[in-house]
C-alpha cells in the first residue's frame, strides 16, 4: 500500500513539475515574440542573441553627438537629403521636394541649446520599441512651427534621411 502510494505521488509530482515547466517554456516564448526583436533567435531551446546587436549604435548617444558636432553631424545625412516644404516656401496645399546636398546643409542644434526636452512613449512602460527607425519632430504652439526630421539606423549606424520642413 505505502509503494502504490509513492509511485501515485510520485506520478503526480512528476506530471505538475513537468506541467510546469511546460508552461514557462510557453511564457518565455511568447516573451521572445512580444519584443518584435529582430536580433532575438529561439532554436529549438535556446535563446540566442544575434551578434549585430553588439555593434548598434544607441540612438541617444547618436542623437548628442549629431546635435553638438558640426562634422559628425554631416557626416551622418544621407546626401543629397529629401526636403519637403511648401511650394515656393509659402504655406498652402501644395508642397515641393529638393535634395540639399552637403553644401547647403546648415548645421541644426535640435533642442541642445535648450533646459529641457519633451519625450514621449508610445507605452505605458516608457521604453521605446526596438526599431531602427526615429522620428523627431518639432511642433510649435500657436505659432505655426511643424519640422519632422526621419531618422534610420543603417548597418548600426544612425543616419538623418529625410526632413520635413512645413511651418506655417
Amino acid at each position: 500500500m505505502k509503494k502504490a502510494l509513492l509511485i501515485i505521488l510520485t506520478l503526480i509530482v512528476g506530471f505538475v513539475f513537468g506541467w510546469w515547466f511546460n508552461e514557462k517554456n510557453h511564457r518565455a516564448e511568447g516573451v521572445v515574440e512580444e519584443t518584435q526583436n529582430l536580433y532575438l533567435k529561439k532554436d529549438k531551446n535556446d535563446l540566442t542573441i544575434d551578434e549585430k546587436v553588439l555593434d548598434l549604435e544607441d540612438f541617444d548617444t547618436f542623437f548628442y553627438q549629431f546635435m553638438s558636432d558640426q562634422n559628425f553631424q554631416k557626416s551622418r545625412i544621407n546626401f543629397p537629403l529629401t526636403f519637403i516644404h511648401f511650394k515656393d516656401d509659402y504655406p498652402g496645399e501644395e508642397t515641393d521636394t529638393t535634395f540639399l546636398t552637403k553644401e547647403k546643409w546648415e548645421h541644426s542644434h535640435y533642442f541642445l541649446n535648450e533646459t529641457y526636452i519633451p519625450i514621449i512613449y508610445d507605452n505605458y512602460e516608457m521604453k521605446l520599441r526596438n526599431t531602427n527607425e526615429r522620428v523627431f519632430v518639432w511642433s510649435g504652439v500657436e505659432n505655426g512651427i511643424y519640422v519632422t526630421s526621419f531618422f534610420q539606423r543603417i548597418e548600426g549606424k544612425w543616419f538623418l534621411i529625410k526632413k520635413e520642413d512645413l511651418t506655417t
